[in-house]
């Protein structure tokens, strides 16, 4: 087996702890002899509020830190046992502590068996090894520093200026949700127009004759604004009611479109609440981006081709976050 595919199995205690389901944490906490309780012990919680998150980490070994475990000398602090227990999922965080509490430190004494065994039969000084160590301390860092530079770049006050900008002075915008029959020639579309004047329905040779990826939905565009489609399309869509097809087809690079109009619908810009995330998103991944382009600014880089010519390697980043998907 692959040594990453190793340290991938063994190397780490939340690996072991996202197999185990809800009854195996409870049976494994019986065979423990741990009474299955709904009440944490006071102040030892796993999950951490939100208040507690905030704060200064506990100092190993301190009095509010007590040591939990040793292995061979090495000491297990509660507070690297809260840190795992923040990674569970929902449904597994939520349980007894009394339940969670002996097979979080089951694993993490697993975990530490398992190391302390590694480095005395000296698989650290493996070169495959070490280099997948470096590449594991190198992504680490590489998180830590996007944490420190980028991340507090997003702060309320900065999605709510973004929202501000790209919503808040929006009015009101209509849509309409349209099917439309793309064919190749002029007179097959006449044709299509022919057949619906005696009754045919839309969807249906949408499905059979329609050359566009979505004949498969009946032709079914969902709703769309005007902008959102090229301008012959919006134009015809737009001057139709419910229900209507649109009298003659239009033309484009793609072939002959037949539209007709289903529904329409006047929608307000999104609440802030709405797209919250989506703006958040969006800020920490220019902030990404500026501070990849900072850094490549203060260093000196040199790409190469297979055949040892350099790549001009100017980084070629958008540097202003792009408009979200609305």
């Amino acid at each position: 087996m692959p040594p990453s595919t190793l340290l991938l199995r063994f190397g780490s205690v939340l690996a072991c702890l996202s197999f185990l389901t809800p009854s195996a944490l409870v049976s494994a906490g019986r065979a423990q002899g741990v009474a299955p309780s709904t009440a944490a012990v006071p102040g030892t919680a796993l999950a951490p509020s939100p208040a507690a998150t905030t704060a200064a980490p506990p100092v190993p070994g301190a009095a509010h830190d007590p040591v939990i475990g040793s292995v061979e000398g090495h000491l297990i602090y509660l507070s690297e046992l809260g840190t795992a227990s923040k990674t569970l999922p929902d449904n597994l965080r939520g349980l007894p502590y009394d339940t969670l509490y002996p097979v979080l430190l089951d694993r993490m004494v697993d975990h530490e068996a398992l190391v302390i065994m590694a480095r005395r039969k000296g698989l650290e000084e493996k070169k495959e090894i070490q280099r997948e160590i470096q590449e594991a301390t190198g992504r680490i860092l590489e998180g830590a520093y996007l944490a420190e530079v980028a991340a507090p770049q997003v702060t309320e006050q900065a999605i709510q200026a973004l929202y501000n900008r790209l919503y808040a002075s929006r009015s009101t915008t209509e849509e309409v949700r349209a099917r439309h029959i793309l064919v190749t020639t002029e007179a097959e579309a006449r044709k299509v127009l022919d057949d619906l004047k005696h009754g045919a329905d839309f969807a249906t040779i949408a499905r059979v004759v329609s050359k566009d990826p979505d004949a498969s939905r009946g032709g079914d565009l969902g709703f769309f604004r005007r902008e959102q489609v090229w301008p012959g399309f919006a134009d015809v869509a737009f001057a139709l009611q419910p229900g209507q097809v649109a009298p003659n087809p239009i033309h484009n690079e793609f072939g002959w479109h037949v539209i007709k109009v289903e529904e329409r619908r006047i929608v307000a810009p999104p609440g802030l609440s709405e797209v919250h995330d989506q703006l958040k998103q969006q800020l920490l991944s220019a902030a990404v981006q500026r501070a990849i382009a900072q850094a490549r600014a203060q260093l000196a880089i040199h790409e190469f081709n297979l055949d040892g010519s350099e790549i001009d390697s100017t980084p070629k980043l958008n540097m202003g976050g792009g408009t979200p998907a609305q």
